[in-house]
């Protein structure tokens, strides 16, 4: 039988290995009991890691999306603080629709994961992701808030496994690229650019029971689309930003479709 202090000794060990995986798997919790965010470690895809910004909301609570709609607060992340790390990309899943007092908002309830993309510097080298993140969160009334958020990732990295699982769900939720027009059940069809904004003309798949579209510019921020038919919508549009990205959803697809608004002259 082994003397009582090695076995005490193995199981300290065990006990610390376990902790630095736990703290590789994912960050602590930041926020409020009705609002939280916190980083995951992602399955590493082709070299590249991936990690996942979770923001857990309780019923009746929301948080918004990059393009929030005018009473919204857009999220923002600033990732300057990490250490190895090339670039980090936000997949922001499609959003949804929700009337915030008498207009329109777009964002998220429930639980939302951002998929992030990360490159290291040096790929031999552990990557110290630390994310700053300013949002906002609603329930009868706003509040922003605050979390800095902090995890160490590497290829090596062992994720938690429904957190790797989940964040690939929400890899789907991701809007897929798209031309204007084209045979797809899902596509936008065609855009008319008049004095009081942008037409949008969207197929939706039959039989689709959630549809609808977003807007997002990297100009700044635009109104939310107004439905004023089945598969017709308009953005006013005063100050017209050069690009656009418009979001098509039907129940769990999504596409994104650049549009260049720099070119396209107003017709009356």
């Amino acid at each position: 039988m082994k003397p009582i202090h090695h076995l005490l000794t193995a199981f300290g060990a065990v006990l610390f290995l376990t902790q630095i995986v736990a703290a590789q798997q994912g960050s602590s919790w930041v926020g409020e009991n009705a609002y939280r965010a916190r980083l995951v470690a992602g399955q590493p895809v082709s070299g590249e890691l991936r990690a996942g910004l979770e923001i857990r909301l309780e019923p009746g609570w929301k948080t918004y999306w990059i393009n929030p709609g005018p009473t919204g607060l857009p999220p923002r992340l600033d990732f300057s603080g990490s250490g190895n790390l090339k670039s980090a990309e936000p997949l922001w899943p499609a959003p949804m629709r929700f009337v915030d007092g008498v207009d329109d908002a777009v964002g998220y309830s429930g639980a939302v994961i951002v998929p992030l993309r990360l490159i290291a510097q040096d790929a031999d080298k552990p990557v110290y992701l630390k994310a700053v993140l300013d949002y906002g969160v609603c329930e009868k009334i706003c509040v922003p808030a605050h979390a800095e958020l902090e995890i160490e990732l590497d290829l090596a990295t062992e994720p938690d496994a429904l957190a790797a699982l989940q964040i690939k769900g929400f890899e789907k939720r991701v809007p897929v690229q798209a031309k204007l027009g084209g045979n797809a059940p899902l596509a936008i069809t065609a855009l008319a650019r008049t004095e009081q904004g942008l037409g949008v003309s969207v197929r939706f798949p039959d039989g689709a029971k959630v549809t609808d579209l977003f807007a997002s510019s990297p100009d700044g921020p635009v109104p939310v689309p107004e439905k004023t038919a089945p598969g017709i919508y308009r953005i006013g549009l005063k100050d017209t930003p050069r690009r656009l990205n418009l979001i098509a959803v039907a129940d769990g697809l999504a596409i994104k479709v650049p549009v260049a608004l720099d070119g396209m002259a107003p017709k009356p």
